[in-house]
């Protein structure tokens, strides 16, 4: 086991007098007066490195350019499992590096929203295609998000739609929280039908403020959430265009790992759907 590892932290502020910290993540926490890069005065979310081997943090980050409370960064820790936690410092990483001031608030609201995010974290992005297993939803959304701005950066579209494709890309599959698969189904609770439409419900009230804000960004934003139309060549906005992209990238890398698996290294065919 790698002794070093990397943490989301929530660092706060706990004496103004004689200036002390408290970095706490992943049920573990520390003071600290002297390791962190450009504290601030109020609580902020960083990135800890920690040597597991004693048990101690090594480094910190500056803070992560998103304001968000303390609380939110110590519920997603709560909520992430272990093989989560390298995906979930893309996520934090990747939410503050968006630049677009509506998509910056709006996706620190999403993130500070619970009914969102716990399920969010805990949720089977199909039944029984790919990425089936609790929890994978979480890492195929993100996976989607950060491929889709590298694919923006790499073909030098704007700054904008880098921010906007990476929310789009995070987003496309929010909808998969309500279908029964994620429910319990005990009580036959959950839906059955097109998780597309599922998304613009569960992030109803965060879409409305981006309407009011820009328009054309909502729009776009629509596009990438909506389901495609079949048959439909062209995109009208070049953001769904790439997430859609980026999405079935990842899911076909998903269904390549997993029949190639424990398979000889001569064994070049192996079935997957589709063939």
């Amino acid at each position: 086991m790698n002794p070093i590892c990397s943490r989301l932290a929530a660092v706060i502020k706990i004496d103004q007098h004689n200036p002390t910290w408290m970095i706490q993540t992943c049920g573990r926490q520390w003071h600290t007066k002297d390791k962190l890069v450009k504290p601030l005065d109020e609580d902020y979310a960083a990135i800890v490195t920690i040597d597991q081997s004693v048990q101690r943090p090594v480094s910190i980050t500056e803070p992560l350019d998103i304001q968000i409370d303390a609380r939110t960064v110590l519920a997603h820790n709560v909520w992430c499992s272990p093989q989560q936690h390298d995906v979930q410092i893309k996520l934090w990483e990747g939410a503050a590096a968006i630049q677009d001031p509506v998509l910056k608030s709006f996706i620190r609201d999403v993130l500070s929203d619970s009914q969102i995010m716990q399920p969010f974290y805990q949720a089977k992005a199909s039944k029984s295609f790919h990425h089936q297993a609790p929890g994978e939803l979480f890492l195929h959304s993100v996976e989607v998000a950060v491929n889709a701005r590298i694919m923006a950066e790499q073909h030098g579209l704007s700054q904008r739609i880098q921010d906007c494709v990476f929310v789009g890309g995070l987003l496309h599959d929010i909808g998969k929280i309500l279908m029964y698969y994620n429910q319990d189904n005990a009580d036959k609770k959950g839906i059955n039908g097109q998780h597309e439409a599922l998304s613009f419900m569960v992030l109803a009230e965060h879409l409305e403020k981006i309407k009011n804000q820009d328009k054309p960004l909502f729009e776009a934003v629509s596009a990438m959430l909506s389901a495609p139309v079949a048959h439909k060549k062209h995109y009208d906005y070049i953001e769904e265009s790439i997430v859609r992209s980026a999405d079935r990238l990842s899911a076909h890398n998903y269904e390549l790992k997993h029949v190639f698996k424990n398979k000889a290294a001569n064994e070049l065919y192996a079935s997957a759907r589709g063939g």
